[in-house]
Parts: structure tokens; C-alpha cells; sequence
């Protein structure tokens, strides 16, 4: 395992950006500030790749939640 992780680089894995993604989506839903169709629009975001702006979620809001999944994920 220290060899597969070695040959990756250094970062926070597939696995662990996914959960992390996960988790800043639901803390997303669950501020009361954020449209609801904003958080429709996430909830269909594929949590393997990263947040990306569309119709509802701006540029910026897409690159904070991305910011805050790779650093919840590289804290584990």
C-alpha cells in the first residue's frame, strides 16, 4: 500500500475526495442560505470528479466547495 501511494504522489485519494466531497455537499444542503436549486444542482454532481459551476452554482461557490473537499480530505 505504501508503494501504491508512493507511485500516486502526494494528495488525498480518489476515495477520500469523494467522501470529503460528499460530506461538503450535504453541509451545503444544509445551510439555509443556499437555494434549492442550487442544491438540486449539486446532488446530481457525480462526487468523483470535481465541483464544477452550471446554471445554478457560480464559479466562485464551485471552487469554494472544492477548496473545502481537498482540505477535509487531506486532513485525514
Amino acid at each position: 500500500m505504501a508503494r501504491r501511494k508512493a507511485a500516486r504522489g502526494v494528495g488525498p485519494s480518489d476515495e477520500s475526495l469523494r467522501i470529503a466531497r460528499t460530506i461538503v455537499y450535504y453541509e451545503a444542503c444544509l445551510d439555509s442560505e443556499v437555494p434549492h436549486a442550487m442544491a438540486r444542482e449539486l446532488w446530481a454532481h457525480n462526487m468523483n470528479s470535481p465541483f464544477v459551476a452550471g446554471e445554478h452554482v457560480s464559479v466562485d461557490a464551485a471552487r469554494l466547495l472544492e477548496d473545502r473537499a481537498v482540505l477535509g480530505a487531506s486532513q485525514v
